[in-house]
């Protein structure tokens, strides 16, 4: 694992040629022309990255995180987490696939990581690591103890606006008590933590997206006092909902699995090549 600054993570941009990474996190940009690997290597940083063997003597960058950029360069598909906790600055994410390798960076405030989350060459293997890194970025939890909820997402959208129009919506939804309380407590970002999870897929989506595909659903892992919740959008009869269970390990990597079989790669997101 590497952990450095933002800045540190362009210098190592300019030294290996990578002039984009996971835009979506909010990384400082390289200019190649006017950044170059010598003006890059005057940064105060580069001592830090000599330190921890990140660069050599020689201002040449370790090859196997020359190997990590690259993957998240040249992704075919990955998940993009937000997570927040009561009290602490956003967190962000990216899981990312190229071939068969797959790479996690994420940003905490100015400091970005970035390791390897291993390789996998088919269906079961990949959804095992990506929700295995779904797993070790939000920690483990119990499952909520929820007898799970639907709600519409359109009615969801336009009835509520503050918490008391929340309240009046869950109380219209018929639900028990239990259901009530958990509920509650889970819409509240200052009683819950929670991260947000999006799939994406390289070289198939409009110029808008820079040929990204963006998928149209997504999952939350909400995490309360009586437990985690997994909220997964979901679509039937041509109309939208949000399904609230209990955030157990089984449901949650059948929601994201679902999530990522979404992307117009289908059942073959695990195996799926870009085009470039």
């Amino acid at each position: 694992m590497l952990t450095t600054t933002i800045d540190g993570l362009w210098v190592l941009q300019a030294v290996t040629g990578v002039e984009q990474l996971c835009p979506e996190l909010g990384l400082r940009p390289l200019l190649p022309r006017l950044e170059t690997p010598e003006l890059a290597l005057r940064h105060p940083v580069v001592a830090e990255l000599k330190a921890c063997g990140a660069l050599d003597e020689a201002g040449n960058a370790d090859p196997m995180i020359r190997e990590w950029l690259t993957v998240l360069l040249r992704r075919d598909l990955g998940l993009l987490l937000h997570i927040n906790v009561p009290g602490r600055d956003p967190t962000r994410a990216a899981i990312c696939r190229f071939a068969t390798w797959w790479v996690v960076l994420e940003r905490h405030g100015d400091l970005v990581r970035l390791y390897p989350a291993g390789t996998a060459s088919e269906a079961a293997a990949a959804t095992e690591l990506v929700v295995g890194q779904v797993e070790r970025l939000c920690g483990v939890a119990e499952a909520a103890p929820l007898r799970p909820v639907t709600v519409d997402t359109k009615e969801l959208l336009e009835s509520v606006h503050d918490a008391a129009s929340l309240k009046s919506f869950l109380l219209r939804q018929r639900l028990d008590v239990d259901q009530l309380h958990i509920v509650t407590m889970a819409a509240d970002p200052g009683r819950s933590a929670s991260a947000a999870i999006v799939a994406v897929q390289a070289g198939v989506g409009p110029d808008k997206t820079a040929r990204l595909a963006i998928g149209e659903s997504a999952v939350a892992i909400v995490d309360t006092a009586a437990g985690r919740l997994c909220v997964e959008g979901m679509t039937s009869g041509g109309r939208r909902y949000q399904v609230l269970s209990p955030g157990s390990r089984s449901d949650i990597s059948a929601a994201v699995q679902r999530l990522i079989q979404n992307l117009p790669a289908g059942e073959e997101w695990y195996s799926y090549r870009r085009v470039v």
